[in-house]
Formats: structure tokens, sequence, C-alpha cells
């Protein structure tokens, strides 16, 4: 299966808000890394994709869940967004509009 990677903003607290983090969608995972230095080599976070929850915000704020992990992400543009929905949608995930 393809590997991809996007580069988004990940809610991390309230002190640095939304960093951007690398996201690779593989074998029905979401996996996170701090950058492009760390794939391959240091998983920062994991989400399955089977029964995950992903409601648009608005054309480039996304919100997945399932019963273990939540992540809050944004993309600098709809495109960027659209493609990384896109790829999700591949993976049978449903995006519900909010």
């Amino acid at each position: 299966m393809d590997t991809r990677i996007y580069r988004l903003k990940k809610w991390t607290n309230y002190f640095f808000w939304y960093q951007y983090r690398c996201f690779e969608i593989k074998d029905m995972w979401l996996h996170y890394y701090w950058d492009t230095d760390d794939i391959g080599r240091v998983i920062r976070g994991s989400m399955s994709l089977h029964n995950v929850t992903a409601s648009r915000i608005n054309s480039t704020t996304l919100h997945l869940s399932n019963r273990n992990v939540t992540y809050y992400l944004k993309s600098d543009s709809e495109r960027d967004m659209q493609d990384f929905i896109r790829a999700l949608q591949e993976m049978d995930v449903f995006v519900f509009d909010t």
C-alpha cells in the first residue's frame, strides 16, 4: 500500500497551540512525526483509521477521533486539507461537515 506524507498543524496544548507535524497514512493507520527527519525512525503518535470519526470544521480544519485518540488538525490551504481528506476517504473514512 502507498505511504503518503502530509504536513499539517496539530493542536498540541494551550502554551504552543498548533505546531507543524508530518502525518503518514499507511496500512489504515495515521502516524505523526515532529518533522521529516523522524519519518521511519520515531513515531510520535498513531491513530487507527478503523472506526475513526472525521469532522470538517471549516475548509482548513479537521477533527479526527476514535475511542482512544483525538487530533485537531489545520492546514495552510484548502487544497492541502482537501488532499488529506481525499486520502482519508480512500481509506473508507467518512468525513462529516459541521
